[in-house]
């Protein structure tokens, strides 16, 4: 014997499922995100840059993808708060 069915029917799984996914995914103008990644892409090539040349937040901020350079950079400019 199998267990009992969770959903009544296939269209009431699907229901639920679209509910799940609705629930834990956010929609976004596609032009505003890919603006965002260009300005992102942009903001990682000049901290590049800027360490190259020797400027200390470039420095403590380089990284090799754009996530961690964010997170180097914001805990770089916590400390100097806090100081």
């Amino acid at each position: 014997m199998g267990r009992p069915r969770q959903y009544g029917s296939d269209a009431e799984r699907q229901r639920a499922h679209r509910q799940r996914v609705e629930a834990t995914t956010a929609r976004v103008d596609r032009e505003a995100l890919e603006r965002l990644h260009q300005r992102l892409d942009r903001l990682h090539s000049a901290v590049v840059a800027a360490a190259k040349v020797g400027d200390p937040a470039a420095r403590a901020g380089q990284a090799g993808s754009i996530e961690t350079m964010l997170e180097k950079l914001t805990l770089h400019f916590e400390h100097c708060c806090q100081e």
